[in-house]
């Protein structure tokens, strides 16, 4: 009897382990591409009506964050960077848990080729707190026909080639993956 009890017992902590492990088969679908292109389109566009102004106090609110049906929370920012242009930020984390490097790298990858970044110069990078970052600066001659191109709305499609391009563009921006020490106020 006690053995039988022994085996339910590990049979159910298994069972609660692989249900607590974050599950990451939606978010590599085309439908969550299709989902991310609309959302990063308005939160770019509310980051870049807000650039300067500071974070804002609930970034949800205010439209340049949002959470994928993939549990994905993205916020897209946008500082002044002086005479050179502006510096945008996406930030991509998981809310149950920490992201995977490798999904972090398909998103970032995907993000990319949403934004149209082409051969623009960008940084991935994780913070000590497990968020990681898309970083880029669009030069003062670029920042309005970057502001004025929009996101593409994509097609099934268009988001299944996605999925492709993405995976093999995270690579080259995994090799590089910096790190950031973020410190969070108490």
């Amino acid at each position: 009897m006690l053995k039988w009890l022994l085996v339910g017992l590990v049979v159910f902590l298994v069972y609660r382990f692989a249900m607590k492990r974050p599950r990451y088969d939606r978010l590599f679908s085309p439908d969550h591409l299709i989902e991310l292109s609309r959302g990063v389109g308005r939160a770019k566009e509310t980051a870049l009506r807000r650039a300067g102004e500071g974070p804002p106090a609930d970034p949800f609110a205010e439209g340049n964050a949002f959470i994928t049906s993939a549990d994905i929370a993205v916020v897209y920012t946008v500082a002044e960077a002086g005479k050179d242009g502006r510096e945008h930020h996406v930030s991509l984390s998981f809310r149950g848990g920490a992201l995977a490097r490798a999904a972090a790298g398909f998103l970032a990858a995907a993000l990319c080729r949403l934004l149209g970044l082409g051969e623009m110069q960008r940084v991935l990078a994780v913070s000590n707190s497990g968020v990681y970052h898309l970083i880029f600066q669009v030069s003062s001659a670029d920042e309005e026909g970057f502001a004025a191109r929009s996101v593409p709305k994509l097609d099934d499609a268009s988001a299944r080639r996605l999925v492709g391009v993405a995976m093999e563009d995270r690579g080259p921006l995994l090799a590089r993956l910096g790190k950031l020490d973020v410190k969070v106020p108490k």
